[in-house]
């Protein structure tokens, strides 16, 4: 079956991203039918010097123990549907096949410090200069300049600095990281629709630009509602009243809570009423301590006290049995096993089989669809360097030059 041109195919571009806010934007192009080329250091080695470890140091990423390091997963999550080329930018002659390649790509994006890129020669002026209609994309960790400009971009440290480790924070108040790189991946899809809207502007005017991203502003931005009501209300700073309460400006039910075998999520305010008769409780509504929003809100640990000791009469699947035929707003708190075997997950088509040169895996699944241009998983992320040939080939180069390049160590 032959898979459908995606909505950027013919667009190119020339990926300098490492890590995942780069690498995770351009693999969002890519599913969307982009040729992205990475451009990777010739030395297969990881930004901070270790072996490449894409499939395992030794390849055998899901079949060893040893070989099973989550820095593989961290390059396999973000790196389907490109190739891979090796070019030593630091070589005057590396040099010169990126100022060959750039005339006719879309795209540039890169991930490096503010500096890095201009140091190298490819900062958005020259690439400029070379192509003026090229969208030339950088993500940084707090923008181009600024108070910060200088300190290491990292997730985890900026979930620190905009408030995400004080809302995500337990019963006690301690600031708690989110258990994935989530500033991160807000980064990388407002890169991507930046990007997306850059092209669309290029389209209608022909003129390229420079897209500016970061993980800073990006993990702030999304602080959306929360961070809203913080800024123009005296809530105060945010503290969860149970360690299993979603959000610390939202009275209960709204979280996790346990059952007799596991735990299952209410968030719904409005249905206290079905859920205490569904409980075979006494109608919190009606309660003076629990009716309305600020009795429920200051008594909320008591709140979810009740209703943890009632849940805690049956299990997670016996409560849904009696909630989802009344169209309550609940549902289990899956275990990974679980969520990626959930029959939602598998209709949606949101894990996918793929082989790669290790063999088959699975990946995720393309989260958005359009039915006339669809995004597709179509290859298994590139090996170090796998299309250099390939690529340069495409490019004009002829097999000699490729040769020479080679030998002198510039690709």
């Amino acid at each position: 079956m032959t898979t459908p041109a995606g909505p950027l195919a013919g667009i190119r571009i020339l990926d300098f991203t490492e890590r995942m806010q780069g690498p995770y934007a351009t693999q969002m192009l890519a599913d969307m039918g982009a040729d992205v080329i990475k451009v990777e250091r010739r030395v297969s080695l990881t930004p901070d010097g270790r072996p490449d470890d894409r499939y395992g140091e030794r390849n055998m990423y899901g079949k060893n123990h040893e070989d099973s390091k989550s820095y593989s997963a961290g390059f396999l999550a973000s790196n389907r549907n490109k190739r891979s080329i090796t070019i030593d930018l630091k070589s005057p002659d590396g040099l010169a096949v990126v100022e060959r390649l750039l005339p006719t790509v879309d795209v540039v994006y890169e991930n490096f410090r503010p500096g890095v890129m201009e140091r190298l020669g490819v900062g958005y002026e020259r690439c400029a200069e070379l192509n003026p209609s090229v969208v030339y994309a950088s993500a940084t960790g707090y923008g181009p300049d600024g108070p910060y400009v200088k300190r290491p971009g990292q997730d985890v440290l900026v979930e620190a600095l905009t408030g995400w480790g004080r809302i995500n924070g337990d019963a006690t108040g301690r600031p708690v990281p989110v258990g994935t790189a989530i500033a991160d991946t807000l980064g990388a899809m407002n890169g991507a629709f930046a990007v997306a809207a850059a092209l669309y502007h290029r389209a209608l005017t022909g003129e390229g630009q420079h897209v500016h991203v970061n993980l800073f502003d990006s993990a702030l931005a999304a602080l959306a509602e929360w961070g809203l009501h913080f800024m123009n209300t005296d809530q105060g700073e945010p503290r969860r009243a149970t360690a299993t309460h979603a959000s610390p400006y939202t009275p209960p039910p709204y979280g996790f809570y346990k059952t007799a075998d596991g735990y299952i999520a209410l968030s719904s305010g409005r249905q206290i009423k079905q859920l205490c008769r569904i409980l075979e409780i006494d109608d919190l509504s009606e309660d003076p301590r629990f009716s309305g929003f600020w009795p429920r809100f200051d008594n909320r640990e008591l709140f979810s006290e009740i209703i943890e000791e009632a849940l805690g009469r049956r299990t997670t699947a016996e409560w849904l049995a009696l909630m989802e035929p009344e169209d309550m707003f609940a549902a289990p708190v899956n275990t990974f096993a679980e969520a990626f075997a959930d029959p939602q997950a598998l209709h949606n088509e949101m894990i996918v089989d793929l082989e790669t040169p290790i063999g088959p895996m699975k990946f995720f699944g393309v989260p958005y669809k359009l039915d006339k241009t669809p995004a597709s998983v179509r290859t298994a992320p590139p090996l170090h360097g796998q299309h250099t040939d390939e690529v340069l080939l495409e490019f004009g180069f002829s097999a000699a030059e490729i040769a020479d390049l080679r030998a002198g160590e510039a690709i």
